[in-house]
């Protein structure tokens, strides 16, 4: 008897407009890494982000707001504020030690999840391979 999902999987969340990505835990290693470059106030980090593909950051900036409270707060990032060019002052962040030491330990453990992904995809392959040669015998 095959194994049912007690939560099925689905690409779409509600809040995550589509993207599982979206969030901020998965969001988290890109955004230390664009602090680990330099300073940042917040606008620059969502047009990073978005970049690379996590367009939740730019079209709902309220994430990644979360996110960097959440990082200040746990003392990954420091912020203070600094004069607007021409605007209204914005808050800047900055990568603390501690921050880039964690920094370190997320890419440890996205090389550990890459490697196992790569052996999925592997097999996937293989198995999908399989079932189209079964189809056409």
């Amino acid at each position: 008897m095959p194994v049912v999902a007690k939560r099925p999987y689905s690409a779409t969340r509600e809040g995550a407009d589509g993207d599982p990505e979206g969030t901020p835990r998965g969001m988290e290693p890109f955004v230390l890494l664009r602090l680990a470059e330099g300073p940042a106030h917040g606008y620059e980090l969502a047009q990073s982000i978005s970049a690379l593909g996590f367009r939740r950051a730019a079209e709902d900036p309220s994430v990644l707001y979360k996110l960097l409270r959440a990082l200040d707060a746990d003392g990954l990032t420091r912020s203070s504020w600094a004069d607007g060019e021409g605007g209204p002052p914005r808050r800047v962040y900055t990568l603390t030690n501690a921050g880039m030491e964690y920094l370190h330990t997320r890419a440890s453990d996205l090389r550990r999840q890459a490697k196992r992904i790569a052996a999925f995809l592997d097999g996937y392959q293989s198995l999908a391979g399989r079932n189209r040669r079964r189809s056409r015998g």
